[in-house]
This record gives structure tokens, sequence and C-alpha cells, in this order.
């Protein structure tokens, strides 16, 4: 997802929470223009004392971290925790490679493919172009946020998993800021850029297009999800796996990505939600790898097309993809509150 894209997103959720807020500080009043904030003034002048207001002595009594983020407007929570799950981290982004590593241990590492492997996947993105009218919908609403594709399939919803929806905000978060850091050091031109017969049909974004943030979001998304369902991944059979390839394809489709674009997504995507769940949980993370020049290399045909089963087959054989050695991270205690809290959310979801 761009920058411009996840702002859009961030500020419509921004106006949501304030506009509740002001109804609930109002009682479910409108403001009509200015003329609460008016009548406020004047109540207040009629009811409160001219000289010295009572002051109450605070109480002792502390609420806990993970009470004081559930009470606070959730992008607030999500960048103090956002905060908590970047440290450690240290990124290195080049040409060529970009790796994360915390600790002594790789979480996350990408070798660029080469030009002439980004100009034969071109060919494969001008022919994913049939696939336009029949995906537009989705295309559409997916610029905007990929949430909701993930709650058709799991029931996630601010009054039933409050703790989870404030863990999908931050692991969106923290792999957008990581994929961003990867594009700023590739540099890769869009399709459209080596081709005038692509001709994107959304606008396309400012930033490079290697790795894509889309698959990176909903990989990370899918991944954090089947953690806390106590699922592995990736599966071909899983929906949330099949939704975040799906959701990966769309922007080839909508021509603004190369396939392997979305392989390296998901790649940053799988890393950063083992990294949440392992500072949530103090267990060890297992990072991965992948070589995009090798990317279809064990693929029929040597084809360099991005699909689950093929994401899943370079897993299993761990050919361009492969896991790194693992190393312990140490707990995050905000994450960890949260992490506690969504399990409960998660096992009073029948009601």
């Amino acid at each position: 997802m761009s920058l411009a894209n996840a702002h859009n997103a961030h500020n419509a959720h921004n106006a949501h929470n304030a506009h509740n807020a002001h109804n609930a500080h109002a009682g479910g009043a409108s403001d009509g223009g200015g003329t609460l904030a008016q009548a406020l003034m004047v109540a207040r002048d009629a009811i409160a004392p001219m000289g010295a207001v009572a002051v109450a002595e605070p109480g002792l009594a502390r609420q806990t971290p993970l009470t004081r983020l559930r009470r606070i407007e959730p992008h607030f929570a999500i960048a103090a925790l956002v905060s908590e799950l970047s440290e450690g981290l240290s990124v290195q982004a080049g040409l060529d490679r970009f790796s994360i590593t915390a600790g002594g241990g790789t979480l996350a590492g990408i070798v660029r493919p080469s030009d002439a492997d980004f100009m034969a996947e071109a060919q494969l993105v001008a022919g994913y172009a049939e696939l336009r009218a029949e995906r537009m919908p989705e295309i559409l609403a997916q610029t905007g946020t990929i949430l909701p594709f993930f709650g058709s399939i799991l029931p996630l919803a601010s009054g039933w998993t409050p703790c989870l929806m404030l863990l999908a905000g931050v692991v969106q978060d923290l792999a957008t800021a990581m994929v961003q850091r990867a594009k700023l050091g590739f540099g890769v031109a869009r399709p459209h850029v080596l081709s005038p017969d692509i001709q994107p049909v959304i606008a396309c974004p400012g930033h490079s297009a290697f790795p894509s943030g889309h698959a990176a979001q909903a990989f990370a998304l899918a991944g954090m999800l089947a953690a806390l369902s106590g699922a592995g991944g990736p599966d071909p059979a899983s929906p949330l796996d099949r939704m975040a390839a799906r959701i990966a394809v769309n922007r080839t489709v909508a021509g603004v990505h190369y396939p392997v674009d979305s392989a390296a997504g998901a790649v940053l995507g799988l890393a950063v939600a083992g990294w949440l769940v392992a500072r949530a949980t103090g267990a060890e993370v297992t990072g991965l790898t992948l070589d995009g020049g090798a990317w279809g290399a064990d693929a029929p045909g040597g084809s360099r097309d991005f699909h689950l089963p093929a994401f899943c087959r370079a897993w299993r054989d761990a050919t361009c993809l492969a896991p790194t050695e693992a190393f312990a991270v140490p707990e995050a205690p905000l994450l960890a509150a949260l992490w506690q809290g969504a399990g409960q959310d998660w096992g009073q979801r029948w009601g």
C-alpha cells in the first residue's frame, strides 16, 4: 500500500475517531457547526464557581499499560506499540540488497532481481490485464484498506476483538515502514515505465515497485492471524494466505507491480509477523531470505509468476527462499500484554 493511501486511510480513521470522541463528549449530539462548543461554554459559565475550583487528589491506583492502551485513540496506541516493536531492529537498504537484523540474527534478507528479470516479468504484467474487469472492485477497495478482506474470514471488529484490531494496525504499520525502506534502496521502476502498453488502471504510487507494500501488509496480517489462531503458514489451503496472495496479485492485475514484487513483499510481511509474535511471547524467531534473481527457478518452465502454490513450494523446498537460523529476542512488555488480551478476545469470539 502506498504511503499516500496509508495516510489517507489513517486520516479517515482518525477523523472517525475524533467524531466518535466528540459525540461521546457531547452525549451523542452533533456539533452543528460550532454551536455545541458555544453552548458548552455558556453552560460552564452558568454553573462553575467564579473563584477557585474544586480539585480532587489523584488516586494511588494506576491502570495497567494494557488498560491505558485500550483507552487512548487507536492511532496513538499503535504508534506507541510500533515504537516498542521497532526496538532492536537494524536496517540496511542498498541498490542490490536489503536486510533487517536484530540481536545478531537476520530477520529478513532480499537480493534484487536483475533488470532482465524485471523486463521479462513486464510481459506477465501485461498478460494479467485481461483480469482487470473482473477484479476492479477489489483493486479499488484495496487501494485504501485491506483489513476488511481478512475480517470476512475471521471475526475482526473493534467491539469484539479490540486488542486484535490494535495488533493488526501495528503489524501493518511496521510492514509498511520496512517495505518503504526497501523500496527507497532498490529504486525499481514501475512496469508502465518499462512499457507504455501496460497502462495501469489506478494511479501509480510515486515510490518504487520492489517489494510490494500490499503484499507485505497482507502477508504480515495473515502471518499474525495464523499465529494467534494456532495455524502455521504459509499454506495453500489457508484462507488467510489465499486472501493475502490474491491481494498481492491484484496489484499486478492493476499494472503497478511485477510478480516478484509480491514474493519479496510476502517475505517481508511474514518476517514482520514472526518478529511481532516473538517479541510478544518471548519466543525465538526464524527469519526469511529471498534471492529475487532465483525466483521461479524451480517453477515449471522457470516461470517467474507469483501465486500462492509457487510461493509455498519455494518455502518448502528452500530454493530461492531460505529460513535463517533462529535467534532469541527479548519480550516487549506492551506487546506481551496486548497479545495476551488478543488471546482473550479470540477465546471469547463465540459470544
